[in-house]
């Protein structure tokens, strides 16, 4: 299976980015918008690994949410990468809450290292994709200094899950396979 660990949004939150990329259809040039269902934070990206391994990454971090209180982040501000000449991604930022969700990420990257589960090693740039170029498009964002301020709203981060990528002609298909809860168990029945 093909397997990455993320953030989910609510539905609210994929709302506005449907509003948002609307909003911005006309300033992006050879932009293909990401379906709004299927944004999420990413946290780790490990491409394709067997059932056994998938088992391996499970276990690895069930300790993680147990050390952290759920906490908010705040969705705010249009980027792209790379940041300067033609686009290939376009993003919305994390401003409020880095802090903590850069602090989970470093605890998952731990328990994956402590476990030697293979992994994208990139550094951890926390960002929503809303977009890609198209190839071959001189992509680019129109008026992106008017952007730079959009506030998507925010999140209460309470859970992590281990995902399933099926790549599909119209786009990637994911499914939770598993979800990892933050705080302690008596936090849950609140």
């Amino acid at each position: 299976m093909r397997a990455f660990l993320s953030i989910p949004l609510t539905d609210e939150l994929h709302q506005s980015i449907e509003t948002l990329q609307r909003r911005l259809d006309e300033d992006a040039r050879g932009v293909r918008w990401t379906r709004a269902q299927n944004c999420h934070l990413t946290l780790k990206f490990f491409g394709d690994v067997s059932p056994s391994v998938a088992e391996k990454i499970v276990e690895a971090l069930a300790v993680v949410g147990p050390q952290f209180d759920p906490f908010s982040i705040q969705l705010k501000g249009i980027g792209q990468f790379p940041p300067r000449g033609p686009l290939s991604v376009l993003w919305v930022g994390v401003q409020a809450g880095e802090a903590p969700l850069r602090a989970l990420e470093q605890s998952i990257h731990e328990a994956l290292q402590s476990a030697e589960i293979s992994f994208d090693r990139k550094s951890f740039s926390p960002h929503l994709t809303i977009g890609r170029a198209r190839r071959g498009d001189n992509s680019f964002l129109r008026n992106s200094s008017e952007h730079k301020q959009l506030d998507l709203g925010s999140l209460r981060v309470g859970e992590f899950c281990l995902m399933e990528s099926v790549l599909q002609p119209g786009g990637p298909i994911y499914t939770v396979k598993r979800r990892f809860a933050l705080g302690s168990p008596d936090d849950l029945k609140m």
